[in-house]
């Protein structure tokens, strides 16, 4: 930053013009800001000051950093996904949403990742289209069971591996390898899936 841009810089951000006024705002003498003037070069301590804009209006700070806490808290809950659902070697890959409509359990899926046609029978599309696959795709042999590990208490998120039981487009059972990373807070889940068994 040369001297100009300080000038201008100061007086646009704090209406000041004045080398007395400057001087007072870094807290140095006139001749400080005499000697930037002629070299024309801010040291870079008080320009640091400068780039670093001090809040005008804490209520936008605080809602602006909640966003980046929200943000990030996302891009943790991704990763730690990620890492829980890459454990094994998948051929299939599913993000959905679930949820309990007249204490029946509903899983719905949002996107999926892999040769789903050939493990299930149906098309990606058709599946995304489904408002539940449970019954359809997915068979539950206890559903008290599922509806309690679809809502425990206590928990924000869990990782689960184990075996599920399909159910082809063409009434073709098969059991199948994989894992899941729940998010109870949002209801949301990512599923990796093996080779059937």
């Amino acid at each position: 930053m040369n001297f100009n841009q300080l000038l201008d810089y100061m007086y646009e951000h704090h209406r000041l013009r004045r080398q007395k006024d400057i001087a007072k705002y870094f807290g140095v003498t006139n001749q400080a800001i005499s000697n930037w003037k002629r070299s024309n070069n801010i040291p870079s301590k008080f320009a640091i000051k400068l780039q670093v804009e001090k809040p005008t209006n804490y209520v936008e700070l605080v809602e602006s950093l909640s966003q980046v806490l929200i943000s990030l808290n996302k891009n943790i809950k991704d990763i730690k996904a990620m890492q829980s659902i890459s454990k094994i070697s998948a051929q299939c890959f599913s993000d959905g949403i679930f949820s309990l409509k007249n204490g029946k359990p509903i899983i719905k899926l949002i996107h999926i990742n892999g040769d789903w046609e050939k493990l299930t029978g149906y098309t990606v599309k058709e599946t995304i289209k489904m408002n539940n696959i449970i019954g359809k795709i997915q068979i539950i042999h206890n559903e008290k069971e599922y509806i309690n590990r679809m809502y425990p208490s206590g928990l924000t998120e869990a990782t689960h591996e184990g075996s599920w039981t399909l159910k082809h487009k063409n009434g073709h059972l098969l059991k199948i390898h994989g894992i899941s990373w729940i998010d109870y807070t949002e209801n949301k889940f990512k599923s990796a899936f093996s080779e059937s068994e």
